[in-house]
C-alpha cells in the first residue's frame, strides 16, 4: 500500500497549481526541483501514486510523486504561502 498525503497538504499544492507559483521543491531525498506546476493526477504506473505535474526552469516536463516531497518553498513575492514543510 502507497503512502497518503494528509488532506491540508493537498491544499498547498492546489494553491501552488492555481497561482503557478515558481518554486522550489526538495525531495526526501535530498534532491531539488525548481520549477512551475500546474496539474495534480496519478503515475501511469500499475501501483497508482499522486503526482504534481509542471516544468522545470529549463522547461522540460516534470512529474513529482507528492509523497516524496520534504518540502515546498515558494519564490515569488507576496504568494499565500513561503514554505511547507511535508
Amino acid at each position: 500500500m502507497s503512502k497518503i498525503l494528509a488532506c491540508e497538504l493537498h491544499d498547498y499544492i492546489e494553491v501552488m497549481c492555481l497561482y503557478r507559483y515558481s518554486v522550489l521543491i526538495t525531495l526526501n531525498s535530498g534532491q531539488h526541483i525548481n520549477g512551475v506546476f500546474s496539474t495534480t493526477g496519478l503515475t501511469d504506473t500499475p501501483i497508482k501514486q499522486e503526482v504534481v505535474r509542471g516544468k522545470l526552469v529549463n522547461g522540460d516536463d516534470i512529474e513529482v510523486i507528492l509523497t516524496e516531497i520534504e518540502s515546498i518553498k515558494v519564490l515569488n513575492e507576496n504568494a499565500q504561502f513561503s514554505i511547507v514543510h511535508f
